[in-house]
């Protein structure tokens, strides 16, 4: 039995339908995220765990009970919002407290963990201080430790580094998976940021108007999209229509382009067949390994630090490639001819595999 489980949960604002027939089984410890754009309903999906929306239809369990009748404080459930909601006229201890103050916790037990907490943020020596005089990551941490403080059963993390700059998010969700492993708590992340969901679940739900249209590691989400949607929301791709020639032997033609894609497909000869590559799978120039080798026009060359986003033609197709940044190799000029090369393995058969 699935230590929180979701079923069959549907949310509708007067004809408005949010929610769809979601279902999300989470194991204990799990780390999950909804991912997707706005508008989708991962938050209304997070509200309804936590008790601050009702479902119009389904049912939300943890360890085995229904929690859909039980108000939010009866839930035993953390969270953690964009806004860091904390009380300004309290200091970062009390603040921590709040939620054992409210419970009743005796304040010798609540002083120690209070200081448990600040140590577990890395804020041990703040606890005197008000969260004017924190920096905003600071008081996220601060947020983080008064969502855990009660020892929830869960913890619900509804967008908290959408506020924080780049590197401080980078940073910050790295501190949060840490913590999250730590202390075993099973946790749903909300986010549209494609890169924080990857980096740090377990499992990544791909929501769109309402649904799940995907559920899986970050690995399979990528790799092995299951919808066009997800395909174009999840990372950068080039989408091409291919036509089945060979099924066994998965051999496709695309623009005049035979491939192989080194495995069997799961359509007959003569279906069109939706693919993709990767800007990573395509390299310039010539590569072993690589069989698919074509003259090409750059376009368009970006440069994103590291590494260098190309956009080239070939047979009226555009190709975005990827190519790490080198200082002695500078990158092709606009309309300058290249030759670009990948492998037909390295294709990306969206909804199959």
């Amino acid at each position: 039995m699935p230590y929180l489980d979701i079923s069959h949960l549907e949310k509708s604002f007067g004809t408005n339908r949010v929610v769809k027939d979601f279902s999300l089984p989470i194991e204990k410890g799990e780390f999950v995220s909804l991912l997707g754009p706005s508008g989708c309903g991962k938050t209304t999906v997070l509200r309804m765990v936590a008790g601050f929306e009702t479902p119009s239809a389904g049912a939300i369990r943890i360890e085995g009970k229904d929690v859909v009748p039980l108000r939010p404080n009866q839930r035993n459930i953390g969270m953690v919002f964009q806004a860091y909601a904390l009380f300004p006229n309290l200091t970062v201890a009390q603040n921590v407290g709040f939620g054992l103050k409210i419970a009743g916790v005796a304040a010798a037990e609540s002083r120690a963990r209070v200081q448990e907490m600040l140590e577990l943020i890395g804020l041990p020596e703040m606890g005197g201080r008000y969260p004017f005089q924190l920096s905003g990551g600071q008081q996220q941490r601060v947020a983080l430790a008064r969502a855990l403080a009660p020892r929830p059963r869960v913890l619900l993390l509804d967008e908290p580094l959408s506020a924080l700059d780049a590197k401080v998010r980078v940073r910050l969700r790295g501190e949060i998976r840490e913590i999250q492993r730590r202390l075993g708590i099973t946790t749903i992340f909300v986010t549209h940021d494609q890169e924080e969901a990857l980096s740090i679940s377990d499992r990544v739900v791909v929501m769109n108007a309402g649904i799940a249209d995907q559920v899986g590691t970050p690995f399979e989400i990528y790799n092995h999209p299951a919808s066009p949607f997800v395909a174009s929301f999840v990372g950068t791709l080039t989408p091409f229509e291919a036509t089945v020639v060979d099924p066994a032997a998965g051999t496709v033609m695309s623009g005049g382009l035979t491939m192989n894609l080194g495995r069997a497909l799961a359509a007959q000869a003569g279906a069109s067949l939706p693919i993709a590559l990767r800007p990573e799978a395509v390299h310039l120039g010539r590569a072993s390994g690589r069989e698919i080798v074509l003259p090409a026009t750059a376009r368009e060359v970006e440069f994103l630090g590291s590494v260098i986003r190309i956009r080239a033609e070939a047979g009226g197709q555009a190709f975005l490639l990827d190519t790490f940044n080198r200082h002695d190799a500078p990158p092709p000029q606009p309309g300058e001819p290249v030759e670009i090369s990948f492998s037909g393995r390295d294709v990306v058969v969206i909804g199959g595999r």
